[in-house]
């Protein structure tokens, strides 16, 4: 008897946590199948860190959708962050206390004010340059602003 079960691929349920090793970081699954979460770098060395805007686990693509809460918290080695075109919620206190980060492109133009969780960016770098998303620029800085990020911070 031939047993063809052994090449179909289990989509990871809502929950699972997945390893990417070619992004080097731990992602959640929130909807089977099609969307993740950031939840942390696999090391705590990496000086650049990017949230992509897709990874593929066992020939499956998803979507990152969203950052993990704390997901960055107090690392002091991350100086560079990218954050990934498809986020459209990032975690409470995921970047806080990341005094040495001073670069963050931000590629998506999902973020809101009520997606933006509390303390997202308190505590990076106070001359932080934050690189956004043509003419989200005003937007981004007000919703930043209330998240946390210095005065000295440049939002462009």
């Amino acid at each position: 008897a031939k047993n063809n079960k052994a090449t179909t691929t289990k989509v990871p349920k809502k929950g699972t946590l997945l390893k990417d090793t070619a992004k080097k970081a731990v992602y959640k699954v929130t909807k089977a199948g099609k969307t993740v979460e950031y939840v942390k770098p696999v090391k705590n060395t990496n000086k650049a860190i990017t949230i992509p805007a897709t990874i593929k686990v066992d020939g499956i693509t998803y979507k990152v959708t969203s950052i993990a809460k704390k997901a960055l918290k107090d690392n002091k080695n991350v100086t560079k962050l990218v954050i990934g075109k498809n986020v459209k919620t990032i975690g409470k206190k995921a970047f806080a206390g990341c005094n040495n980060l001073k670069k963050i492109t931000i590629k998506t133009k999902l973020l809101e004010d009520k997606t933006v969780k509390k303390q997202a960016f308190k505590g990076i770098h106070s001359k932080a340059v934050i690189k956004v998303p043509k003419g989200k620029a005003s937007a981004y800085k007000k919703i930043l602003r209330k998240k946390g990020i210095g005065k000295a911070v440049k939002v462009k």
